[in-house]
């Protein structure tokens, strides 16, 4: 499941601190310390974090377990590799302008969606998960992630892109009020970002400590980096 942009689980309980370990035929990737859990609707689990700006190796392995049609739908033209502008722009998370979310399954990352703003109160939205843990909830449970995260800095309107034929995305989209349209064979659309449903997917509460102490962790980084 991916959805594209220019650049029904039950709702779980508290942030859990990290693994260091992967699962067998996936990288855990380094640093995790806090995640928000989220039950899956098969009984599963998966592991939510904030994208720290610079972490590749997470982007090179949600890349690698996507298919030629998954790399396709997320950006809309064959991708046989991540090229290294594709690479830096999207390991460019500040928290702020560019926030970005990682789902991970037995600490290996398994899907990624995030949000560039366009505008002070709007923004462009993305995902993708990895073709072997799609159909499990995961994009919707990373979409809730993000649009709370979304909604919490002020953007009110939320655009994106999808491939035509692309339902699983369509149907994750619509859930956040973005109304596509066919447009020179890509579906586009913007919407005003709807309120959090009463039962999101995550715990929004601790999605919002998260964020707020991710983005502490990026200014302090910034100020650090400019002394």
């Amino acid at each position: 499941m991916t959805c594209s942009t220019t650049m029904a689980a039950p709702r779980t309980a508290t942030p859990t601190a990290a693994p260091t370990t992967g699962a067998a035929g996936g990288r855990a990737v380094h640093p995790v310390h806090v995640h928000v859990h989220v039950r899956l609707r098969d009984g599963g689990s998966v592991l939510l974090r904030p994208l720290v700006g610079g972490e590749v190796a997470v982007l090179e392995t949600v890349f690698e377990g996507l298919s030629t049609r998954s790399r396709r739908q997320r950006f809309l033209v064959p991708m046989p590799r991540l090229p290294s502008g594709h690479r830096r722009a999207l390991a460019d998370v500040d928290g702020q302008r560019h926030v970005a979310w990682v789902a991970l399954v037995d600490g290996v990352p398994v899907g990624i969606c995030r949000y560039v703003t366009t505008a002070p109160d709007a923004a462009e939205l993305a995902f993708e998960v990895v073709d072997a843990q799609q159909g499990r909830g995961i994009a919707s449970a990373l979409v809730d992630a993000v649009t709370t995260v979304a909604r919490s800095r002020g953007i009110t309107w939320i655009e994106a892109s999808v491939e035509s034929g692309n339902l699983a995305s369509e149907a994750v989209l619509a859930r956040v009020g973005i109304e596509l349209f066919l447009s020179d064979g890509l579906l586009e659309g913007r919407g005003e970002l709807r309120p959090a449903p009463s039962r999101s997917l995550v715990n929004q509460r601790a999605v919002l400590a998260l964020a707020g102490q991710s983005a502490s962790s990026s200014s302090t980084a910034a100020a650090t980096s400019s002394s």
